[in-house]
Parts: structure tokens; sequence; C-alpha cells
């Protein structure tokens, strides 16, 4: 049992492909097999050592472990050429003139000799079919008339995409492949390039492309980014991983596996035969799964945020905004007015949630608070509301204005918690900020 996953380095990893590979390899590791990584580097001119990288590095974050040595296709040239020559040698293959594949069968039977305006193509089958069974979707046929004569061998003596795939399954033994549905034209030609050489034919898989929620291909515009640009979004491994799997795999209802439920899982789930659908919605909710499952300490750890340390402080901060962040990044935001105080205030939501009143507001609240024996979430929140009470007027009109005072924004967690965490002195000194602020706004009008 071996599988691979075999990306071109054109470009970075992305969900697509991330999904393809982590059903290939556990389909392997779950059949106690091994999964290979091959690079198909022979696109000299879009190949950049820097995607390889890329794709080795999503990898490593997503913890998909390859089995033996990265293979490279680059590295293969000249054991192609001995290939190319074998089927030349036992007439399934051909020199010809490379202008079209209907034009080029007029050279089947030729022999003509390789020179620098030549390729050479492979012989299909012209009777018959070609078919398989696939583990995806059952039986799949063509006609071998559908078929053309493919080049296996350019003009310039490097060999191409549907001949090289299989040298290099053949060279290391790969017995099952698990691979996008857009690579079924492909198979059909791969397969007589096996029976052409007298060897295994691979088991075939392929799974359906991603969607989005529109019905159309997946794209950025959907939310489909490189596998390292979702790491960059706060989002963690293991929720990108575990939406993967869910992206046309399941086991009944169940939706959060641990990689060893993956692993154990996979054989007796069901891989689906139509596209799956992307939600950005649906990954976050994974992602603040993952985030709750999290103790304080692992937080804060995950979160690597300068003004975020092992202080009871710094807990106190992440355990009030936890269940307001979907992602990492979510922590950046939410705990920053925690350790700074609000430089400027949005007009818009001075507008709309203050009043004339509310300087006098603010300072029949400051008063209580300063001469408040206690200070804790439910002894604040008394204030505000016996505040409230006296002046007749809803929490609102205290309270978001409060909120404002100290957060700058209108999305905090509850304003009495806000009070709490930052301290009397803090608070005190905030409201004063935002009182001058308020009476040099009343100046100016």
């Amino acid at each position: 049992m071996k599988t691979r996953f075999a990306p071109s380095p054109t470009g970075y990893l992305h969900i697509g492909g991330a999904r393809t590979a982590l059903f290939a390899w556990l389909f392997a590791k779950s059949l106690k097999g091994d999964c290979l990584l091959r690079i198909e580097d022979t696109d000299k001119e879009r190949s950049k050592a820097e995607y390889t990288q890329e794709i080795i590095n999503s990898f490593k974050w997503l913890g998909v472990e390859f089995d033996a040595e990265i293979v490279y296709q680059s590295n293969n040239a000249t054991r192609y050429r001995e290939v190319v020559e074998s089927l030349l040698a036992n007439n399934t293959a051909y020199v010809c003139k490379g202008e079209d594949p209907e034009k080029d069968k007029e050279y089947r039977d030729l022999k003509l000799s390789k020179d620098e305006d030549t390729v050479i193509r492979f012989k299909m089958p012209e009777t018959g079919s070609t078919a398989f069974e696939d583990l995806v979707k059952g039986k799949i046929e063509v006609s071998n008339d559908q078929l053309d004569d493919f080049i296996i061998e350019r003009s310039d003596g490097s060999a191409t995409y549907n001949f090289c795939v299989v040298v290099d399954d053949i060279d290391s033994e790969i017995s099952h492949v698990i691979r996008g549905d857009d690579h079924i034209n492909n198979t059909f030609k791969q397969i007589n390039v096996f029976k052409a050489l007298n060897q295994i034919i691979p088991q075939y898989g392929h799974v359906p492309m991603i969607l989005g929620e529109d019905g159309k291909r997946l794209s950025k515009r959907h939310g489909a980014l490189g596998v390292q640009e979702y790491e960059a979004l706060g989002i963690l491994p293991e929720a990108l991983k575990n939406y993967l799997l869910r992206l046309g795999w399941a086991k009944g209802d169940t939706e959060i596996f641990s990689d060893k439920e993956m692993t154990a899982s996979f054989q007796d789930g069901v891989m689906n035969k139509s596209p799956a659908t992307f939600s950005m919605d649906k990954l976050l909710w994974f992602n603040k799964h993952y985030l709750d499952q999290m103790n304080t300490e692992e937080l804060i750890q995950k979160i690597n945020l300068n003004h975020i340390d092992k202080s009871e402080y710094s807990k106190m901060v992440i355990n009030a905004v936890r269940d307001r962040c979907e992602t990492l990044n979510d922590f950046s935001t939410q705990t920053d007015y925690f350790f700074n105080e609000p430089e400027i205030y949005d007009q818009k939501l001075i507008k709309k949630h203050c009043s004339d009143a509310t300087s006098g507001y603010l300072n029949k609240l400051k008063s209580s608070l300063v001469d408040k024996d206690s200070w804790n979430q439910s002894a604040i929140k008394e204030v505000i509301d016996r505040i409230a009470s006296d002046l007749e007027v809803g929490f609102g009109k205290i309270g978001l204005p409060l909120r404002l005072a100290l957060t700058a924004s209108t999305n905090s967690p509850s304003i009495d918690l806000v009070c709490e965490i930052l301290g009397r002195e803090e608070t005190i000194k905030r409201l004063d900020s935002f009182l001058l602020f308020l009476n040099d706004q009343e100046k100016d009008l």
C-alpha cells in the first residue's frame, strides 16, 4: 500500500490540493501504508524553489508527514529518456513532426529518426476501450478512438507530464493514486502507458472538486487561499485539517475528528461522488471549536502577542474575550484596549451613542464609582443599574458611552467586567479623558 501526492511548484499550495493530499495520506495511513511527496518540477520556466518550500512548509504546519525522501521529477531526466527509448524499441511510441495528433498519425509506422524538429508520441490503442474501477466514482470507461496519441518527449528532449507520472509511479511502487477528478482524462492515457510497459496499474480514486457557495469553481473570491494564508489569518492547523477532511468525506453526522480518529475512521467513512462546497463560516466554526478546547496557557502560547504574557492580568483578559474570538488574530483586536488607553474616538459612534446629557450621566457615574468600597463586576453593575434607575434612562444611555470611553468601540465583553479588569484607577482615568474629549467637542460646536 503506497500512495503519493504530486504537486507542481508553480504556485502556492491551495486548499483543493491540500484536501487531495490529506485524502491520499489518510487513505495510506488507514491501511498501514506509506504516502510519498513528489515535486513535479519539470516545467523549468514556471517551477520556483520558493513554491516548493512553501508546499513543504504548509504540510509541516498541517501535520501531514510524508514517508521517505521527497522525490523531485527534475532529477529523473535520464530515466525518462531510457523508458522512451524502450517504448520506441517495442513499437509503442513513434517519432513525428509534432504538428497535431491527427496529422502525426501518418508517422506511426514510418520509424523516423529524431532531430531537433521532431517529437515522440505514444501509440494509443485504436480499437476497444480503456476502463478502470474508480475508488470513488465506480467504473469509468472511454472508447479508445476518443484518445489521441499524446506527446511523451518534446523536441528539446524533455519528457511530458503524463509520461513522467507513469515512470515515477512505477519507480516508487505506487499502488493507489488519490487525486482530483480533473485528472480523469489523464488516467486513461497513463493506464495505456502502464500496459505498454507491462507494469501493474495502480488503483485510482478521483476526488470531486471543491466549489464555492455559489456553485462555481472555487477561487480566492470565495475565501479559498493558499494554506499558509490561512495560518496568517489566525486559523489553527487542526481546524483546517478537520475541515478539509469533511469537505467531501463523511462518517455519519460526526464533525470533529482528532488525528488518531481521522486515521482510524477514514476507511469506514464515505468519500462523496459530488463536489464539496467551501464555506468560510464553516471553517471558522471548526476554528472556534478548537480554540474553545484550549486552556488559557495554551491560548497565550498560540496567540503569540507582545502585550500578552503569562501574568494573571493577561489571563483575566484572555478569559474575558475568548468567547468573542473565532481566530487567533481576533485576540489582537479584542485585547488591545485592555493594554492601551484609547487615543482616538470614532465620530460616528460618538454621534450615535452620545447626547448633550451624556457628560452629566458619566460624571454622576464616575462619582459613584470613585466612592464604591468594593471593585468587582457585580458591584460595578449595581452602580450602573442604580444610576440608570435614578436618571430614569435605559442602561444603554450610560453603558454604551462608558464602553466607548474605556474601549473606543461598542464591541467588548460586559462593560462591568471590563471595568473590573482595568481596575478602578484606570477606569476613572479613561472616563476623565473621555469627558474631556466630549467637553472639547461641545466647545467646537
